[in-house]
């Protein structure tokens, strides 16, 4: 078939559609998240660097970068990601190495997180997260029947985790490591791990944790306080003391947006980690609710689509979907829940919302591999409505 042939029977964008709700829920997210970053972040971007609008025009500027990123991996077919996969965790794996070298890595708060890029900072794990996903997307592929019938099969992807999250206790990031971890069993429960191999890696997996947990005495702290902050509300338990007023000022409908206090050299990182509280104390009950309306029809639109690509026989696709929607529901569980008072803080950011470079960059891009994956089902429906009209 000739060059000029092919491109006739190319199947574009405006033919097949996109998934409406899917845009909806995530353009309403990002907008949602400019408006918090701008009014969350007013005073200690004036304070810092003298212009208030200094960190929403940081994220503003990675929103584009990001959308621009996005078209461009909406154009790359999903059998690309499987094959990159394997070079893409490698590449994130060398690049946690090489942060920990001085001048490269840049040390915030006792943490080696950044990368330094000269012009900016990555940090890495957000990268890693979606190079992990993509990896494990292809490991159950190709050993799902190994992960079905041996505990060994489901070890192998347990102990690359395992890899990856000591790398990130040297930082320390603590939060993270518990994040891939639970991302990767969950991964190879959905591949169809038996009961018995998961209850006993499960156990294993939660002991370790409990014990590096207990190990350091400032998770200790964090443990201790979070189950009653208001021990020690002006020191160990002041992050947490902030944000629960914060939450409760916020009542049912809010103190309206940029009115909130609690973000005026209050509540510590209000910007980034904290912002949900924020959004609490300046649109309430009533806000929660929209936000995490939008969440899980967020959600259930990329579990849907994950259905559809298993059904269309694209079983890549839907597994890499499946792990998306689990990282950011876990990663948006785990923000919030820390904001309310639920879970010890973690230092993991709110997806879309929360200011932060990297971290809105590979929450963008996982979204557009999601949508890549829904075109390829689209157009395989697509083609299937072709044929049978023409029979």
């Amino acid at each position: 078939m000739s060059a000029k042939a092919r491109k006739n029977k190319q199947i574009h964008w405006y033919q097949v559609g996109v998934d409406g709700w899917l845009c909806a829920a995530f353009f309403s997210l990002l907008f949602i998240g400019v408006v918090m970053v701008a009014s969350a972040s007013v005073a200690v971007a004036e304070n810092a660097t003298g212009d208030a609008f200094y960190y929403l025009k940081k994220h503003l500027l990675f929103i584009a970068i990001s959308l621009v990123g996005a078209w461009m991996v909406l154009n790359i077919p999903v059998n690309w990601y499987q094959r990159l996969s394997r070079p893409a965790l490698i590449v994130a794996m060398l690049l946690l190495i090489v942060m920990m070298i001085p001048g490269i890595g840049i040390e915030v708060n006792g943490a080696r997180r950044w990368l330094n890029l000269g012009v900016g900072r990555f940090q890495v794990v957000e990268a890693v997260k979606l190079a992990l996903i993509m990896s494990l997307a292809a490991y159950v592929v190709k050993h799902e029947q190994a992960i079905r019938q041996s505990m060994l099969g489901v070890l192998r992807p347990i102990i690359l985790t395992a890899v990856i999250v000591g790398l990130l206790l040297i930082q320390p990031d603590f939060g993270s490591g518990v994040l891939l971890m639970a991302i990767t069993l969950i991964m190879v429960y959905i591949a169809g791990a038996r009961y018995r191999d998961l209850t006993l890696i499960g156990l294993i997996s939660g002991s370790a944790i409990l014990v590096l947990a207990w190990a350091e005495p400032y998770r200790v702290k964090r443990l201790v306080n979070f189950t009653d902050p208001w021990q020690d509300p002006f020191n160990a338990g002041f992050q947490l003391v902030q944000a629960l007023i914060a939450v409760g000022r916020g009542e049912f409908s809010g103190v309206g947006i940029g009115a909130g206090i609690q973000k005026l050299f209050y509540l510590p990182e209000a910007h980034t980690d904290f912002i949900f509280a924020v959004y609490a104390e300046e649109l309430g009950f009533l806000g929660v609710l929209l936000m995490v309306g939008l969440f899980i029809l967020l959600f259930i639109r990329i579990f849907k689509i994950s259905r559809q690509a298993f059904i269309n026989g694209q079983i890549y696709g839907g597994f890499l979907c499946s792990g998306i929607v689990v990282w950011l529901a876990l990663q948006t569980f785990l923000s919030m829940g820390v904001n309310l008072g639920l879970l010890p803080t973690k230092g993991l950011t709110l997806p879309f919302i929360s200011s932060g470079g990297s971290a809105i960059m590979m929450n963008i891009l996982a979204v557009a591999v999601v949508l890549r994956v829904s075109y390829e089902n689209r157009k395989m429906n697509f083609r299937l409505t072709k044929q049978e009209a023409k029979a």
